[in-house]
This record gives C-alpha cells, structure tokens and sequence, in this order.
C-alpha cells in the first residue's frame, strides 16, 4: 500500500523553506564549495544532537567494539559526510554530465554490464554511506536506474528530494508500493537500487548485525529470487582527506544471485545473511562514512549496548 508523506503545520513549511533555500544556494555553488559548506553543515549538526548524537554513538561502540572516545570521534565524522552529501545533493541539478563525472567516478562497471546480459535485471545493494546520492546520479548516466525510497514525512521536502533526483535522471519507487512495480523494472531488464540497511520494523528477519540481534530487510533477496536479476554490491566511497579531495568512488562488487530453493523462506534468509554481510564489510572499512544517526539496535530486538 502506497503510504504519501504529510506536512505538519508550521515546524514542516520551516524545514521546507529551509530546504529549498539551501538548495538555491548549493546550486549556484561548485561541487567543491559545497562539499566544504557541508562539512562545517554536519559539524553544526552534530552539535545541536542532542540524543541522535548519543544514539550514534551507542551504535558504533555496539558494532566496532571501540571506546567511548573513538566512538564519538567516527560519529562526528560520519555527520561531517552527511553534511557534505546533503549540500553536494542539492547541488545535483545545477549540475553537469562532465561535473558528475570528474566527481564520481566507477570502478567495477563491468560487473552491471555482466548482471545485465543475463537479461533478467539487477539489483544495486547500497548504504547510507559516502555519498549514495552522488553515485546513484553518476550510474544514471550509464544505464537506467529505479530506486526504491522512504518518503520523508514532510511533503515539501520529500518533492525538494524527488526533483533532485528526477534531475539526475532517476526513477523512484515508493517502499510502501506493492513488489510488482520493482519486478517491473527487472523484467525491462534495468538496474533498481535498494538501500536495505536500516532498521526493518517488525516485519523484519531478526538476524545478528555485528553480532547483535536486530530487524533486517528481506525484501532485497526475495525480489531476487523471484525475478531471477543479479544483485550488485555497490557502495559510493568518499574518497579521504574529505576535505581536500571528497571525490566519491563507486565501488562495484561481482554480482551474484539468490538461487531458487523447494525452501523458498530459507533461500531469501540466506540471501539476507550475505545483504548483512556485504554491510559489515563496507562499514567496518570506511566506519566514518555510514549513517549512524538511526535506531538500527534496539533493545527490545535483544540488541545489548556497551554501558
């Protein structure tokens, strides 16, 4: 069932002209000033927290095992690259096919090339990390893209986002729409891009997540299986020192399938065991560059947070 985000009075007609006034501004910025106004973005937002910056924390000493001290090193630096893809985002439609390029650039493309020639569709598995958005508008220009995306709960913004992504030449999907719409794109044999690394709700597979229980997303694998399309690892790398350079490195992995199985549930939990996996791959190798703003632990799913 489609679900259309709704404006909520005043605190949301804020954020939106909040949001379209950055945009007007990021637009007629580089990519490099935005990247460096974005910083210090994150670095504010990172500050003004409050509980989020707790709960970031809490999140990356529950994954990595780290101190306190390093904990909250990495989550103010993983605000930091969120600012700069924020403001580098709303640069996007200002943006040229040769600017998108020299920005990102992809290493691996063979291996979409590959998945695609088997003629039944690919799947891009990605994160919240680098700049996701970035990358997403650089593969547009090699192939068709359709991603599957939250709406945000406000209205203005959720069409601030949707025309930033319209620009990059990318399709949208609503996560809240039916599977058929997805198993449509496949069967045309294009590329859709799932993002299945936050937490899932209750309808979610509890599986451990470095090593501690959590709701992860099923819908990745089962759509997989059902259409026979290949799924693609591929993550958007900042490139480091974020600040002097910040350029973002798609990173694309070999693809592989989730077979069909006589045991269709036991297949699409397999298929989520290697999702998980190729997760805590990328985020244990660039930990300051995931999204940890989230609740992606909880403690009611099991989940046990260092004290």
């Amino acid at each position: 069932m489609s679900q259309t985000p709704q404006e909520t009075g005043g605190r949301a007609l804020l954020e939106t002209l909040a949001m379209s006034g950055v945009g007007r501004v990021c637009q007629t910025m580089s990519f490099d000033s935005c990247r460096y106004m974005g910083g210090w973005l994150g670095l504010l937002l990172f500050g003004a927290l409050g509980k989020r910056q707790n709960i970031a924390i809490n999140n990356i000493r529950l994954a990595l095992g780290v101190s306190k001290a390093r904990a909250h090193q990495l989550a103010r630096r993983s605000c930091m690259n969120f600012g700069m893809t924020f403001a580098e985002f709303l640069h996007l439609p200002a943006a040229t096919e040769a600017e998108i390029r020299e920005r990102c650039y992809i290493n691996g493309l063979e291996h979409v090339w590959s998945a695609l020639d088997g003629g039944r569709g690919a799947i891009l598995l990605t994160a919240h990390l680098g700049n996701w958005e970035l990358m997403g508008a650089r593969a547009a220009l090699e192939f068709p893209l359709t991603v599957v995306q939250r709406p945000t709960s406000n209205a203005g913004v959720q069409r601030h986002i949707e025309a930033s992504r319209r620009a990059a030449k990318i399709a949208m999907i609503s996560k809240y729409d039916t599977g058929r719409a997805s198993l449509t794109v496949l069967r045309r044999n294009e590329t859709l891009g799932i993002l299945p690394d936050q937490h899932a709700g209750e309808d979610g597979a509890l599986l451990p997540f470095f090593g501690q229980p959590t709701r992860v997303w099923t819908a990745l694998a089962r759509l997989a299986m059902l259409s026979g399309a290949s799924v693609i690892p591929a993550f958007g790398v900042r490139r480091r020192p974020f600040l002097a350079d910040g350029r973002i490195e798609a990173r694309v992995s070999p693809n592989w399938k989730v077979p069909k199985s006589v045991n269709r549930e036991e297949a699409i939990l397999e298929g989520t065991k290697r999702v998980v996996s190729e997760l805590e791959t990328v985020m244990r190798a660039e930990p300051d560059q995931w999204l940890w703003l989230h609740r992606r632990w909880r403690e009611k799913d099991g989940a046990v947070f260092p004290r």
